[in-house]
């Protein structure tokens, strides 16, 4: 069961959808997200990292699903 924590995004509206083979996963920000290439390019890895991490414990026993 995940932990209750405190929130580290006031005001943000976060959109999440799951079906049997996807997961979108959306933010709305309560201010203009004014960032360069390089760091919108980071923050990707960053999500994508974090995400991967989350999911991983359900590809222990669906590597071949």
């Amino acid at each position: 069961m995940a932990q209750e924590t405190k929130c580290l995004t006031p005001e943000t509206i976060f959109h999440t959808a799951i079906s049997d083979r996807s997961i979108f996963v959306k933010a709305d920000l309560p201010f203009k997200l004014d960032i360069s290439e390089e760091e919108a390019a980071t923050l990707e890895r960053l999500l994508h990292n974090s995400i991967e991490v989350v999911l991983s414990r359900y590809f222990q026993n669906n590597l071949t699903g």
